[in-house]
């Protein structure tokens, strides 16, 4: 097959998007398909602009998807992947396949981050409702979210064309590894000790303040422990500022990590780390666990595989105090078998090599104008 993917991110600029973008792509080159890629940042297509999309949001996506509505006037491929459409006036695809990873609608009704930013996300919920609800009834929407299926049927899409393909992560690259001492050198880490890995975009929606005000009470507590946050956003600054604050010495920013070094990443690591209040499903998160990374997350329901998987613990968010005492304690614990089983349900559930038939088969009906049955 022959698939065009739109993508509102790509690599090398990109995150949880162009993250899965990229892997399908890899995985389905690997089985001898051909993929065009549009967007932002290339691969083969470039449309729009990243830095726009960053300084103004919802306005910068608008913009990238009226570029694509003039760019593609004749459709020659079997399939169209298109991730987060919000606007493609004119542009009949008929074998489109629309990938949702997560709504305006579920940030808000989530009330992520300050009041003015809650009433961004309201604003962009409106836009978002009208754009989704014109593409069109036959076309099918995949979901990495079970959350994201009940959004879109309050937005107006049909129950019948939401089919969910969770996320998923190549465990070929990202996989265990019993010597990490010179990684960690690479990364300026301590070589000696363990590593709490928090891994992602500093955004309110991931709470990383709360991360902090956790370690600051187990810095004391733990002998031997370093807090390594990478990532960039809008909070980095923040956070900086509250790790001073309260004088904490055994928290390393690392910053952004481009993808080909987060395998070494993940590998000087101990332990994961995620506080989010609201998540689609996190790619850092099953690369964590594929790397064989007992787990440290917030009870919110697409973090909970921690907790189905056994490899890890979930904390409410509700109580410092008693959130900080349950990790020193999982930390003191024996997470060696915590270990081997997130690896496993990565292999059994979440392992690209799975998920790419499970896509494939959406292309190939959708190419076909079949209505799609997916086990």
């Amino acid at each position: 097959m022959h698939i065009l993917v739109l993508a509102t991110e790509y690599p090398p600029r990109t995150s949880g998007i162009g993250n899965v973008a990229s892997s399908l792509v890899q995985q389905l080159e690997r089985m001898g398909h051909s993929c065009t890629v549009c967007s932002p940042s290339g691969r083969d297509i470039q449309l729009g602009s990243h830095d726009l999309i960053e300084r103004t949001g919802i306005l910068g996506l608008l913009h990238f998807w009226l570029q694509v509505s003039h760019h593609f006037e004749d459709n020659i491929y079997d399939a169209i992947w298109i991730h987060q459409p919000l606007f493609l006036r004119g542009v009949a695809f008929q074998n489109a396949v629309y990938t949702i990873h997560t709504t305006y609608r579920g940030e808000y009704a989530n009330r992520v981050g300050s009041p003015i930013l809650q009433s961004y996300k309201k604003t962009a919920s409106l836009i978002e409702r009208s754009c989704l609800r014109k593409l069109g009834a036959p076309s099918p929407f995949t979901v990495i979210d079970p959350a994201v299926c009940s959004e879109l049927e309050a937005i107006g899409i049909q129950s019948s064309q939401v089919h969910h393909i969770p996320n998923g992560v190549d465990s070929t690259i990202y996989k265990p590894s019993r010597d990490n001492s010179d990684l960690r050198a690479q990364f300026e880490l301590p070589e000696e000790g363990r590593i709490i890995l928090s891994l992602g975009r500093l955004t309110p929606q991931k709470q990383p303040e709360v991360m902090v005000d956790l370690y600051s009470r187990i810095e004391g507590r733990s002998e031997d422990v370093t807090l390594a946050i990478a990532g960039t956003g809008e909070l980095l600054e923040r956070v900086k500022a509250r790790v001073r604050s309260k004088g904490l010495e055994s928290v390393k920013f690392l910053g952004y990590v481009p993808e080909s070094d987060k395998p070494d990443l993940y590998a000087c690591a101990d332990y994961y780390i995620m506080t989010s209040r609201y998540e689609g499903q996190p790619l850092s998160l099953l690369e964590a666990m594929s790397s064989g990374l007992p787990c440290i997350v917030s009870d919110i329901p697409n973090l909970r595989m921690v907790r189905d998987a056994r490899c890890g613990i979930t904390i409410q968010l509700k109580d410092i105090g008693q959130d900080s005492e349950a990790i020193i304690s999982y930390l003191e614990s024996d997470t060696d078998q915590d270990s081997i089983r997130a690896r496993e349900h990565v292999l059994q559930h979440y392992d690209w090599r799975l998920l790419a038939e499970r896509y494939l088969k959406v292309f190939e009906q959708a190419a076909q104008g079949r209505e799609i049955q997916l086990l």
